[in-house]
């Protein structure tokens, strides 16, 4: 136990400075990551290794697509839906891999009219219900758009028996009014009480058969202490990806 929170502290100190690192560097497809943090990044790629799925949705593209396809296999196919053309632009041009394929749906209504700003149902009917169009189960369905709340009750009809559901920024309390509609389910949290956060639902798979659970919660509890670094780290993050989408 001791040695893993001692590897667990080095990994993420020399996590920290690749982040620094990174924003030295040219932006280009290849050094992509997704905007979240690496104990999230860490869950994700845990069940993309062990769970194997040959179909993945995903409502929101960005570059989380980019970034969680390498781990699919090649006969594998990476379906993203994006309702914001000018960021469906930018990461189609980044995508280079033929797994992926990308899909922009306008919103039905702008502004929103749900409370949160997130899009109620109505505003973004199509885009929650574009899967039907497809006409085929998934192995995995993620939900890092708008409108998630909405995503989760549809993502039912889209997911194989035991596929698996996972929701980032769990943490908003208002997404979690669907989670009753799965069978299994883990919920990973943090402090922090507008973004972060993974949650994970299934119609008959227990998450723990595709992931450490125990092990990622311990994870996450010593990440705790390295909030404020990690709270530096994501501004700088952030403020690189504003310069890049402003040139």
């Amino acid at each position: 136990m001791c040695f893993f929170i001692f590897k667990t502290i080095v990994q993420e100190i020399f996590r920290y400075i690749a982040s620094i690192m990174k924003h030295f560097l040219p932006f280009s497809p290849d050094i992509v990551r997704p905007l979240m943090q690496s104990k999230e990044v860490a869950i994700i790629i845990e069940i993309l290794k062990r769970k194997n799925p040959k179909r993945v949705l995903e409502w929101g593209a960005g570059y989380s697509t980019i970034f969680f396809s390498r781990y699919l296999s090649s006969e594998a196919k990476w379906i993203a839906v994006e309702h914001d053309k000018e960021w469906y632009i930018r990461i189609k041009r980044l995508v280079y891999d033929p797994k992926i394929m990308i899909f922009y749906v306008p919103p039905n209504h702008i502004p929103w009219t749900d409370p949160y700003e997130d899009g109620s149902f109505s505003d973004l009917r199509d885009y929650v219900k574009f899967p039907e169009k497809l006409n085929e189960k998934f192995d995995l369905i993620i939900i890092d758009g708008r409108a998630r709340k909405f995503c989760l009750i549809h993502a039912l009809k889209f997911l194989k028996n035991d596929g698996i559901v996972i929701l980032h920024d769990s943490n908003r309390k208002y997404y979690h009014e669907p989670f009753k509609l799965y069978n299994y389910q883990v919920l990973f949290k943090d402090s922090r009480q507008v973004a972060g956060g993974i949650w994970i639902g299934s119609k008959t798979l227990d998450p723990k058969c595709i992931l450490n659970i125990r092990k990622h919660k311990l994870n996450w509890k010593i990440m705790e202490l390295f909030r404020p670094i990690w709270y530096i780290s994501s501004i700088r993050h952030s403020r690189r990806i504003i310069h890049v989408q402003r040139t």
